[in-house]
């Protein structure tokens, strides 16, 4: 084989190879630009969103129906360039923006955000349905957990201040809310009753040599007193009339 048809070979290979790849990543692209666009839901969250991250799951019973998006405050998507003292409490809450996937929502394919809207509603005032946080075991990982739940122990939907640029669910505590709140609700308690636990333990500490100065001074009376007790019990035993009429009886030959 001559020196020119080799590299003639090995360049028709390469160029080959690159317009595979060419056609590959076409075809890959192409179909990712005919999926059908995700439906983009924000959510709120008053406390604090510790362990959720931007890509983090977003779950209905359990199965995987999307991901986080973004992770904002509301003060800087809806605060309208008012000062820090002019917004209010609800605009230093968490926003939440998730992407699900219209695959495990068919009901809602084709439909325009209004309508969208208005099925969310529904389910949120007729069948209770949230957005929690969960976590998950020890990990301290967060994921968004979307649900049905009880409507005696479900709050009911803040009044928004603001107009949501896309879709609204209505959040609601969850576990990982819930025990965050628990935690701090029992630091809070034993930063204030450590102290006076601690006066207690050493006032007691300096008054335990006193103590038991006082117990030894009155070791020998509680000595005499368990003696009293046991000639009187001994007695009682022995003349038991003696115990009930005051007087002992007459001795006997016998008693020496």
């Amino acid at each position: 084989m001559s020196e020119k048809t080799r590299y003639f070979k090995i360049g028709l290979f390469t160029l080959v190879s690159l317009a595979l790849l060419c056609v590959g990543l076409i075809m890959f692209g192409a179909g990712t630009a005919l999926q059908p666009p995700p439906i983009l839901v924000e959510t709120y969250f008053s406390g604090s969103v510790q362990g959720l991250d931007v890509g983090a799951l977003v779950k209905m019973s359990g199965v995987k129906v999307g991901k986080v998006k973004d992770i904002l405050f509301v003060r800087d998507l809806y605060g309208g360039g008012k000062t820090l003292a002019e917004l209010g409490t609800e605009y230093g809450q968490v926003c939440v923006r998730l992407e699900l996937d219209r695959k495990y929502f068919p009901r809602l394919a084709g439909e325009n955000l209004v309508k969208i809207q208005k099925t969310i509603d529904y389910m949120v005032a007729k069948q209770t349905l949230r957005a929690k946080l969960q976590s998950i075991g020890i990990t301290g990982l967060v994921y968004v957990e979307m649900g049905f739940y009880d409507p005696k122990e479900t709050p009911p939907p803040q009044k928004l201040l603001w107009q949501p640029e896309g879709l609204y669910l209505p959040s609601a505590p969850g576990v990982a809310t819930r025990l965050g709140e628990s935690l701090d609700k029992l630091m809070n308690k034993m930063d204030t009753d450590i102290y006076p636990m601690l006066a207690n333990l050493t006032k007691a500490s300096n008054d335990f040599p006193e103590l038991t100065a006082k117990l030894n001074e009155m070791l020998p009376h509680l000595t005499v007193i368990a003696k009293n007790i046991e000639d009187i019990t001994s007695t009682g035993k022995k003349y038991p009339s003696q115990m009930i009429f005051g007087d002992a009886p007459a001795k006997s030959r016998y008693d020496r």
